[in-house]
């Protein structure tokens, strides 16, 4: 049976524009598609010595560009859910949009950098003014996750840039951790429902969902305080068995046969396996220390984007929950790249997992650009 389920509580209010201003998901999925399809790409050819681009800089573009502009789509498009409130559209979304390009442009320019601090304050301002004018405090942690990464970004041009990007992959991986002990359970149930026509639980511990994001919280603390330490390869394998024990009453082989399901819980996945490699590596295990960044990166945020990326485009596009088969096509492309990089003790990994996430990604921004540029089709705003 086909997985056909609509969202139906979408804005009320009709925006007068260009449709591609009338809510923040359409341009920032796209940038996000566009730019994770040329950046890396871009840093292989670095890696094979083509470019003048440095290994910080490949981490900062696809923490603080790529990774960035997918979380601001996203929360574009959840925040007024959350609130009920009127999406950023219009006149304060170009100005996002700017603020946005232009830090690409100085990134790559090697000029006016400080251009580059200016669209995560912008963003984190505009969530946190709709969260309190909605008193939404469950998310208000939301909005400080964005001014934290505000601020490590700041540390990355003006202190330790390496040390800066550890922390900011560990506060985007916090925010997987909490958005997606939410959305998946209640994904799964739902889609589950719609396949068998019977409710099937998706249920986790309360404990669990409780010490979910401080254990990620705490291997960010080990991080600032006791880098490299025991302590923080005991702190990394304790949020590895957390993510892990929470996911054990989500039904994930259920739902082998549901693609926009399945991959968000191998997104979702990739984070325990992250902190696994990084205990193992700290506590003198033969990992590599690149694999456990890379699983986090290329495998937890990586997947993580795509699968909620192509699910929230479909839904706030009037679209039945359906990917095409070339999406899935680009879930496959992406696990893939990141397997490789990760797992594949080999020299031509970097390239070949390169190769693999640009055809991915390359995929989604031919498949979603109609999607995201379009009206939506059922006539409704946004």
């Amino acid at each position: 049976m086909a997985q056909v389920l609509l969202n139906i509580d979408e804005p009320a209010t009709a925006f007068r524009g260009p449709v591609m201003l009338a809510s923040g998901h359409r341009p920032f999925f796209l940038m996000a598609g566009l730019y994770g399809t040329a950046a890396l790409p871009a840093w292989v050819a670095a890696y094979l010595g083509y470019l003048p681009l440095t290994p910080t800089w490949h981490g900062h573009e696809m923490i603080f560009g790529f990774a960035v502009a997918a979380i601001a789509g996203f929360l574009m498009a959840a925040v007024p859910k959350w609130t009920r409130t009127p999406a950023i559209a219009g006149w304060p979304l170009v100005f996002l949009i700017v603020l946005w390009v232009a830090g690409r442009v100085a990134m790559w320019a090697g000029q006016a950098v400080f251009l580059d601090l200016l669209f995560l304050p912008a963003l984190g301002a505009m969530v946190l003014a709709q969260l309190l004018r909605a008193r939404n405090a469950r998310n208000y942690q939301v909005a400080g996750v964005l001014f934290v990464l505000a601020a490590v970004n700041g540390l990355f041009h003006f202190h330790d840039q390496s040390f800066a990007l550890r922390l900011a992959i560990l506060m985007v991986i916090a925010l997987v951790s909490l958005i997606g002990g939410r959305i998946i359970p209640a994904f799964t149930q739902n889609a589950l429902r719609q396949k068998f026509g019977r409710p099937i639980a998706c249920a986790t511990p309360r404990i669990l969902d409780v010490l979910a994001v401080p254990s990620v919280l705490a291997v960010v603390a080990a991080e600032l305080f006791l880098p490299g330490s025991p302590a923080a390869a005991v702190a990394a394998l304790a949020a590895a068995l957390v993510l892990a024990a929470r996911m054990a009453g989500w039904q994930t082989a259920r739902t082998l046969r549901l693609p926009l399901v399945w991959v968000l819980h191998v997104g979702y996945a990739w984070v325990p396996v992250g902190f696994l490699l990084m205990g193992l590596a700290g506590l003198g295990a033969p990992v590599d220390p690149s694999a456990a960044l890379h699983a986090l990166t290329a495998g937890a945020i990586g997947v993580m984007i795509l699968a909620v990326a192509s699910r929230a485009a479909l839904g706030h596009s009037g679209r039945a929950l359906e990917p095409s088969p070339l999406t899935v096509l680009a879930y496959v492309l992406v696990i893939a790249a990141a397997v490789v990089r990760v797992f594949v003790p080999w020299d031509g990994a970097v390239t070949v997992a390169g190769g693999l996430w640009f055809l991915g990604y390359g995929l989604f921004a031919v498949v979603y650009w109609p999607i995201l540029t379009r009206p939506r089709i059922d006539g409704l705003p946004g």
